[in-house]
């Protein structure tokens, strides 16, 4: 593969550190064409031109055989291109490094494109060039993993095994910092109780207040959701590091999950045994090579008449009657001779006259590190034409239950996929089948809205061992009408898997009517609320604007009236009646505005459009805005709460827009879609960042009388991008 300069320095800024890259170039035998200043400088390189210098012989003799892999698996683009080793510069210290492969002219063979980056910071660095000195081969060479911390417990050093055990890299554990707080925070670490242990309590911080080796073993939830056992041995270094301030602990790390598993599974194992043998219903016995009774079943004790007390470590011979047990003891013998398990039916006859068919299996039982025993299950087989006999009254016993029952029932059988539903579920649903309908059949008659939904609860059920599910959904009957069905199943299992589920269904097609009604009943009832809220809310405004007009304003009238019989005798006098007139005048035209906004409007006088043209042509007496005004709405489809909301908001954003905008432009669109009415006003003004401006009372108050009709609000805007409101209220 040829690679471009353009490619190369993709590469190059693909890396992680850019201020302090290798960059060079070496051929298959790995001598170095050429390289960058940082790599010549930093690693005492003479100039490739004059002096020959092998990239292997840098490189530590560990890494060597797989970094010449990787140059290979580049020339055939397979493989990851990039890995962790330990490059020399006096000494080793960790990087990770990047291989593409170029192509040259003619036969010239390939060259090997390297970028390398150190993975470790300065400072750190700089402790662990010292820590090497001392434990290089820990570091490096070691075997397990191994990790240096510093007195605060922070990772100062670590070995490649260590990464690959915790399932990360060295970059990754070099990244790592205060460490204490994603211990206790984040990282899941417990001891063998299952107790979470904090950091401080961890085996390095116990060796460093101690200045003792410390040993625990943890519990590490890694990235994976894997839980990974470790014994942690950490225990101080002797001495302090030259150059280096503080104390350090080295901690090895040894994973010993799969030996943990192990032990549990045989501590499971021999729970499960005893368990067994003690609790099962048939006659179970463990003898050792002696012919000493261990372990028996409850069953086998009342069966002989034993007491377990004075029965466990005898002799069986002295235990079971003679027949029984010379019938027993040859193949008790050889299945402790050959280790295979035999089994035998034998038929006897007792005294009270009773016959029993006895299957026997006698088999060896592994106990590892333990002694050898051999183990005895007998079961008694009863009389197959009594059974029989059973089975089918039951059977005619089921039938007749399932066709008196008044509810709907079905029977899944998960081996075979058939399903069983009686007579009620079938004239519930309209089919009356020949053939049982399997589930494939049934979810595709259930709602496409529903159908992922009760499957997936289906599963969910099954997969997380539950023993019973429930669900509403939608089934389309016979007559192609979908009806509402509660359903619910009981999951019956066998050894650990579900082999059958039943179940009942029922009709609540009429609930979920009256639910819809009662829903509907309730947003009308909302309706009517919100309508007569707003009348209260508007005819209070009407009375104070009329009060405001006739009572303060006649008020401030008359006042103006005796202020102008007033006769000043200076100039000053003069000028407070002046004055005073002023004022009056203004707080007269004030009142004048705000009670004509307050009074309702007479829509059945003056249509809504008619006032909102009313209020436009207002506003263009007073401002130099203009205001464009569209409209295609029938206001006889709207109630007039709804008109007076509509009003209402247009006279809100048309102040915010007079007061804040400084717009020179501004537009009112009112129209219908599909089944709503859409009042949009928007300006060309200064706008401003809705994320970092709070709401004031203006769009609060918008907020608030949309909500009352369950209604939409949305508004955009931008510093320089003027405002957009739009508001939707459903017509109905």
């Amino acid at each position: 593969m040829k690679l471009s300069w353009t490619t190369l320095k993709t590469i190059i800024s693909s890396a992680p550190k850019q201020d302090d890259l290798y960059l060079t170039l070496i051929d298959e035998e790995g001598t170095i064409a050429c390289a960058n200043s940082s790599m010549l400088r930093d690693l005492e390189l003479h100039n490739p031109r004059k002096v020959k210098t092998n990239f292997f012989d840098l490189l530590h003799p560990i890494h060597v055989d797989d970094f010449k892999k990787m140059i290979c698996n580049a020339a055939k683009q397979i493989g990851p291109g990039a890995m962790e080793l330990y490059i020399k510069n006096g000494y080793y210290h960790p990087m990770k490094w990047q291989v593409r492969s170029l192509e040259r002219k003619g036969n010239s063979g390939r060259l090997y494109f390297c970028i390398g980056y150190k993975i470790v910071d300065e400072d750190r660095l700089k402790i662990f060039n010292e820590l090497s000195k001392k434990h290089y081969e820990l570091i490096i060479e070691d075997l397990s993993g191994i990790i240096f911390h510093d007195k605060k417990g922070e990772l100062i050093a670590a070995n490649h095994q260590a990464s690959s055990l915790l399932s990360t890299s060295l970059e990754r554990l070099y990244q790592l910092k205060n460490i204490s707080s994603l211990w206790d925070n984040q990282w899941m670490v417990c001891n063998e109780n299952g107790e979470r242990v904090l950091f401080e309590n961890t085996p390095f911080m116990q060796a460093l207040k101690t200045n003792k080796p410390q040993k625990q073993v943890l519990g590490i939830r890694l990235k994976e959701g894997d839980l990974r056992w470790f014994i942690f041995n950490s225990q101080p270094l002797p001495g302090d590091v030259p150059g280096c301030d503080g104390r350090y602990v080295v901690s090895s790390i040894i994973d010993i999950t799969r030996e943990k598993f192990l032990n549990e599974r045989l501590d499971e194992k021999q729970a499960l045994l005893n368990a067994f043998v003690s609790q099962t219903p048939n006659l179970a016995w463990i003898i050792d090579e002696a012919k000493n009774l261990q372990l028996a079943s409850s069953a086998f004790y009342r069966y002989f008449n034993l007491e377990e007390s004075t029965s466990v470590n005898r002799q069986m011979s002295e235990l079971i009657p003679p027949f029984i047990y010379d019938a027993l003891h040859e193949k008790h013998m050889k299945v402790f001779e050959t280790g295979q398990a035999v089994e035998l039916i034998e038929k006897v006859r007792l005294a009270n006259g009773a016959n029993y068919v006895s299957h026997i299996n006698i088999f060896p039982i592994d106990i590892p590190g333990g002694a050898k025993l051999v183990g005895g299950y007998a079961v008694n087989l009863p009389d197959t034409k009594v059974i029989e006999a059973q089975l089918r009254e039951a059977n005619e016993r089921l039938l007749t239950l399932t066709r008196a029952a008044s509810d709907a029932i079905w029977e899944w059988d998960m081996q075979t996929g058939r399903i069983f539903r009686n007579e009620v579920l079938r004239e519930m649903i309209g089919f009356q089948m020949v053939e049982s309908k399997g589930l494939s059949w049934w979810l595709r008659r259930i709602h496409p809205e529903d159908r992922n939904r009760v499957s997936d609860k289906v599963k969910e059920a099954t997969d997380t061992y539950q023993h019973s599910w429930q669900s509403e959904y939608r089934f389309k009957c016979a007559d192609g009408k979908y009806k509402h069905i509660q359903d619910k199943g009981f999951v019956i299992y066998e050894n650990g898997l579900p082999v059958k589920m039943i179940g009942s269904l029922h009709d609540i097609s009429d609930l979920k009517e009256l639910e819809d009604k009662l829903a509907d009943e309730r947003v009308q009832r909302q309706q009517e609320i919100s309508e007569t809220i707003i009348q209260v809310q508007e005819k209070e405004r009407t009375r104070i604007g009329h009060e405001l007009h006739d009572n303060v304003n006649q008020i401030l009238s008359t006042t103006m009236l005796f202020m102008d019989t007033l006769s000043p005798e200076n100039k000053d006098q003069k000028l407070i009646k002046s004055k005073s007139m002023e004022y009056l005048k203004m707080a007269i035209e004030e009142i004048r505005k705000l009670s004509k906004e307050l009074v309702v409007p007479q829509f059945k006088q003056q249509g809504m459009v008619e006032s909102i043209r009313a209020l436009i042509e207002d506003i263009h007496l007073a401002h130099p805005i203009r205001i464009k005004f569209t409209h295609d709405l029938d206001t006889d489809l709207l109630s007039s709460g709804k008109k007076i909301t509509l009003f209402r908001i247009v006279q809100e954003q048309m102040k915010n827009i007079l007061k804040h905008s400084k717009a020179k432009n501004a537009e009112i669109l009112l129209q219908v879609k599909h089944q709503d009415v859409e009042l949009v006003i928007k300006d060309n003004g200064i706008g401003f960042d809705s994320t970092q401006t709070p709401r004031g009372i203006g769009f609060s108050n918008i907020y608030e009388r949309v909500s009352f009709y369950n209604g939409k609000v949305d508004i955009e805007t931008s510093r320089g991008k003027g405002c957009m409101v739009a508001v939707s209220l459903s017509i109905v």
